[in-house]
């Protein structure tokens, strides 16, 4: 033994602990020279006991006066045992405790975790991927894959190796306690395919996965934590359908398979737990499936298999059935002498015993732990582990599996909304009832009530009556329940009452939760649509907004049947009708990197006390992609506009006016423009004007100047052919029907904010035509982009400025209220335009 701790201290000195960011595949079937000579020299120093103690998995948490983490520091001191699993633990203390975990271990520890929706199911303050049920709903495994390697790559910054994940249990039974919502959904070959995207990411970012719950879970109405579930069906049909997604991933190289505690007479008639039944671990799993990875039972404390035997003998009875790892035992040190007598009395044969600590050895070799005790790095912990491209791809989980089963008369996605006065009804929006509110406002005014803590249904009836005058209700619950033992939460009265309000009135339902709920909301369809949201997080519902409004389309389908609506159903809504909100990452920025450039820009005029706010939006190919207010102004402020008004009101108001042939570019502004003060606009065709240029004396030149002069002469031409004010010109021709609804005109000054603006541009984008409302056409907006230079700088700072070959637009707005005093001349603008392009480029 004296040898084996002096070769891990001259590792620990020769390394610094290996990487915990490279993206490097892991291969458990890797074999070398080098390899087995290390495992080989580790596997002679340890003793019967100490290989015992390799085999065992043992729990923790960041709290020291925790019971479990007592005892597996005392475990990994006196018997050196093999592995460790994490559970509820602070982000921060969780990898310091790992850290002090393996500095006492003789041999580096295996840290591994049960995280199915990412290291988040485990520590704190970490971006939570969403549930398998709703990864079931996408359209295909990409993204599946994806998230696969972003887990993989947290799993790594926090030291861990091994997830327990993914769940490949056929969720065919909606009564299920325990699967549920952690399986992709009840159609065999979309488990199977979506397990394997899944296995396969956190794979190629060097975390092992195991499939569970072998044979299967799925069919069952018994928790395994807390009872034996039995699973009557016969061999064949069990081959048929559970068993399908283990051997798709077992052909895909899956490294590991987690055996769950079930009673299965079809496959053992002696009614023995799975998990330690040998018909069913080595005959069926190891046999007849051919699977030569690393076999974990499901956790050995779980009352399915726990009162079946005394808790130290489990673990032998595991180990016989042909379990390579002992997964979460009780009374361990008593387990480990049971299987050392074992040993003794030749039950157990050395070569079996050093063949399973090879697999343990070898998984840790693979995982480089053998090169070097690992050491988390805490510096930067948080922002690591949540980094934006990790929430954009939740963010794209959320957009391409979010569900519409109904929709009558193609009410989704909402058009023409200058016609509609739209109500929003959230129910328990505790959680995201106000921010599902403000990304509905985004698009236009909605009319809001939230209900928060313990409503009754009277409130429910008051705040119909609130609503029953709006044209359009969503109505949104957000206080939903996915365990099918609790009745998803829902209330029958309070169902009746939201039905009964939804007929012959116009009215959706966004319901964010689990799918399988849907057959207890009785009378469905009284509801105009319904959306399912799957779970109420703050990205469901900024794709449950971007459906209704159609920014971004529908393409979810149900992975399990929901009453009359099969599984695999789904209706399609078109997307890209209005402005999408998105992230920087949607095109190959890093966010922090972006936002640190910009922000220094904004912050450095801030001190200098050139402006105390600001405003920002960035767009790529019409979606957001940086949405930042800073200093005392709110990203709903409004603020004046000075010289950039013009963008958004003469300009397109004039160019509307000549698509509708009411007046030309090349009319002299005289034609309308009659009275003896704009006799200097008497000869200036009006394209002129619009481009601020003015005549040089009677010369045939001109110069371009912006000129308050040339806005106020055609507000007037807008005036005298329309006998309309100019500011309820621009709102009916231009800003209401595309909901910009925070910009006003006070006085002579344009009044808007970013958002708005950005729906100006994504109108432009869109070809002229918003939100299924035709405003401009193509010769149109080639004018109006022609022209917009003329107004997109202010001397405050102000830039609206937008390319139409990149579809790259910046609009930066302050509230600098002298915009003449040259010492507060701002280049904001101007300078954060040039750094979104470099970063756009690579640069």
């Amino acid at each position: 033994m004296k040898t084996l701790l002096f070769k891990f201290h001259l590792f620990t000195a020769l390394f610094c602990g290996i990487s915990l960011n490279a993206q490097t595949s892991f291969d458990l079937h890797t074999d070398n020279s080098k390899k087995r000579d290390t495992i080989d020299e580790i596997l002679s120093g340890l003793t019967v006991r100490e290989k015992i103690a390799q085999l065992f998995i043992v729990s923790f948490s960041s709290d020291p006066a925790n019971k479990s983490t007592i005892e597996a520091e005392e475990l990994i001191r006196k018997e050196g045992v093999g592995g460790l699993i994490i559970m509820n633990s602070g982000l921060t203390s969780g990898a310091r405790m790992i850290n002090h975990l393996q500095k006492i271990s003789r041999i580096p520890l295996l840290v591994t975790i049960d995280g199915e929706w990412g290291v988040s199911m485990r520590f704190d303050s970490v971006a939570q991927f969403p549930r398998q049920m709703q990864l079931g709903a996408l359209p295909d495994e990409s993204l599946v894959y994806k998230m696969g390697v972003a887990i993989g790559q947290q799993s790594k910054r926090l030291g861990i190796y091994v997830n327990y994940a993914p769940t490949i249990d056929v969720n065919n039974n909606p009564r299920n306690p325990v699967i549920n919502t952690r399986s992709f959904g009840e159609i065999p070959e979309t488990v199977a395919r979506y397990g394997k995207a899944y296995m396969l990411g956190m794979k190629d970012a060097g975390v092992a996965g195991s499939a569970k719950h072998f044979p299967g879970h799925g069919d069952t109405e018994d928790d395994s934590h807390n009872t034996l579930p039995l699973l009557n069906f016969s061999k064949s049909r069990i081959d048929s359908l559970e068993l399908y997604p283990f051997r798709a991933l077992i052909e895909a190289g899956v490294d590991m398979v987690m055996v769950g505690h079930l009673q299965i007479p079809s496959l053992d008639s002696t009614g023995r737990p799975s998990s330690i039944s040998k018909p069913i671990v080595t005959d069926l799993l190891r046999g007849e499936l051919e699977f030569n990875g690393i076999i974990v039972s499901d956790a050995l404390n779980m009352k399915g298999i726990s009162e079946f035997l005394s808790p130290e003998l489990i673990p032998l009875e595991a180990y016989k059935a042909g379990c390579d790892l002992i997964l979460m035992p009780e009374r361990v040190e008593e387990a480990i002498t049971v299987m050392e007598r074992a040993v003794q009395r030749g039950e157990i044969s050395m070569h079996s015993l050093n063949m399973r600590v090879r697999k343990m050895l070898s998984l840790k070799m693979s995982a480089g732990l053998l090169h070097g005790k690992t050491i988390i790095p805490l510096s930067n912990l948080y922002e690591d582990l949540n980094e934006s491209k990790f929430l954009s791809l939740i963010s794209s989980i959320s957009d391409n599996s979010v569900t519409i089963i109904r929709n009558r008369d193609s009410i989704i996605p909402l058009k023409n909304i200058i016609n509609e006065n739209i109500g929003l009804l959230s129910l328990g929006g505790d959680r995201n009832g106000k921010e599902f509110a403000e990304l509905m406002q985004l698009y236009t005014h909605i009319d809001t009530v939230v209900l928060r803590g313990d409503f009754k249904n009277s409130d429910v009836k008051h705040a119909l009556n609130k609503l029953e005058k709006n044209s359009l209700i969503v109505i949104a619950m957000h206080n939903t329940d996915a365990r099918p033992q609790m009745d998803f939460g829902l209330d029958k009265d309070q169902i009746r009452l939201l039905t009964d309000f939804a007929k012959d009135r116009k009215v959706i339902l966004s319901y964010f939760g689990n799918p399988l709920a849907i057959p207890q909301i009785e009378n469905l369809e009284g509801f105009s649509s319904v959306i399912i949201g799957y779970s109420n997080t703050i990205s469901n519902n900024k794709s449950v907004a971007g459906i209704i409004f159609g920014s971004i389309a529908a393409k979810g389908k149900l992975p399990v049947t929901a009453g009359l609506y099969p599984a695999g159903y789904s209706l399609s809504s078109p997307g890209n009708l209005r402005l999408s909100y998105g992230m920087a990452e949607d095109f190959g920025i890093d966010g922090k990197i972006a936002g640190k450039a910009i922000d220094s820009i904004i912050n450095n005029d801030i001190s200098a006390e050139k402006y105390t706010g600001a405003q920002l939006i960035v767009m790529k190919d019409n979606r957001v992609i940086i949405n930042k207010s800073y200093g005392s102004i709110s990203a709903t402020d409004v603020m004046p506009l000075f010289r950039n008004s013009g963008m958004i009101s003469q300009l397109p108001v004039i160019i509307h006016l000549n698509q509708q042939r009411r007046l030309s570019l090349e009319d002299f502004a005289g034609k309308y423009l009659k009275r003896d003060r704009d006799s200097e606009f008497k000869n200036v065709m009006i394209s002129d004007i619009l481009m601020h240029r003015s005549n040089i004396s009677d010369s045939a030149s001109y110069k371009v100047s912006y000129s308050e002069s040339n806005n106020q002469a055609l507000k007037r031409i807008i005036e005298y052919i329309t006998i309309s004010q100019f500011e309820n010109v621009c709102k009916e021709f231009i800003h209401l029907p595309i909901g910009m609804d925070k910009t006003s005109f006070r006085g002579e000054t344009v009044f808007s904010n970013a958002n708005d603006i950005a729906k100006f541009i994504s109108l432009l984008n869109l070809k002229g035509e918003y939100g299924g409302v035709k405003i401009f056409n193509e010769q149109s907006i080639q004018l109006i982009m022609s022209m917009m230079h003329y107004y997109s700088e202010s001397p405050n700072g102000n830039m609206i400025w937008c390319d139409s070959e990149s579809n790259l637009a910046v609009i930066f707005l302050n509230n600098m209220e002298d915009i003449n005093n040259q010492e507060l001349k701002s280049d904001s603008g101007e300078n954060i335009r040039r750094t979104v392009i470099d970063l756009l480029s690579g640069k």
